[in-house]
Formats: structure tokens, C-alpha cells, sequence
């Protein structure tokens, strides 16, 4: 799991990153276009006012109504983008852990192989030497 699974959860990172960056470039273009709108629907308003035309009152709803519907998109996209960057922050955080998780694993491994057990001797005496024999049994 060590390298594969930290570089799989950078590139998701980075992919989600880039739709994050994505998202937020197709929202701001939509913002700037129902700006445009807004004041269409102003400039619609002023006309309206000066000479009492149903024709510029039916243009200005229907301005805003166009709006309206950007705006909309606008949101969805700005939620896609927030969407991302949660996503990406998450796999950041996965990515961190995952590296942790490696180099924990490679310090046991360290410590493990100091500490390895020695092999028993082959050939075991068969009788016990005097110095290891207890005080009861002499």
C-alpha cells in the first residue's frame, strides 16, 4: 500500500484541485455575464421610464428572467468548485496520513531488523555443568 496508495491519493489531489480551479473559471465567467445582464435590465428600466413603453417593461422582465437562469448555473458551478476543494483538502489530509503510515512502517522494519531472534545452538551439551546446577541438587 506504501508508495502506490500515497501517489494515487496525490494525483486525486491534484485532479480534484484542477476541477476546483475548473469550476471556479466557468463561475466567474457566468457571474460576469448576469452582471452584464443586471445592466441590460437597467438600461431597459431607464427607457421604461422615459417613455411609458410596454414593449421596454416585457424586454426588462425578460432580461431578468435570463439572468435569473445564469445566476443559476453560476451556483451550481460555484458549488462544484466548493465540492473540489473539500475533495482536495480531504486527500491532501489521506495523502498526509498515508505518508505517516509508510514511514512508521519503515521504522519497524528498522527496529525489527536489529532485534531479530538468534538461531538455539545445534548441539546442546547433554550434561548440566556444575555451575549451573543449584545448591539443592549437589
Amino acid at each position: 500500500m506504501g508508495t502506490r496508495g500515497l501517489t494515487a491519493a496525490l494525483c486525486f489531489t491534484l485532479l480534484s484541485a484542477g476541477g476546483a480551479v475548473y469550476c471556479y473559471t466557468r463561475a466567474d465567467a457566468l457571474q460576469v455575464q448576469g452582471q452584464w445582464l443586471m445592466e441590460r435590465g437597467t438600461a431597459q428600466a431607464e427607457e421604461y421610464a422615459n417613455r411609458l413603453d410596454g414593449k421596454a417593461a416585457d424586454a426588462q422582465l425578460k432580461t431578468f428572467a435570463e439572468r435569473r437562469g445564469v445566476l443559476e448555473k453560476a451556483h451550481l458551478w460555484e458549488r462544484g468548485m466548493m465540492l473540489g476543494v473539500l475533495a482536495a483538502a480531504m486527500a491532501l489530509v489521506g495523502a498526509y496520513v498515508l505518508f505517516l503510515l509508510n514511514r512508521l512502517d519503515d521504522q519497524l522494519l528498522d527496529a525489527l531488523g536489529d532485534l531479530r531472534p538468534t538461531p538455539p545452538p545445534s548441539a546442546a551439551p547433554s550434561e548440566p555443568t556444575g555451575a549451573l546446577v543449584s545448591s539443592l541438587q549437589r
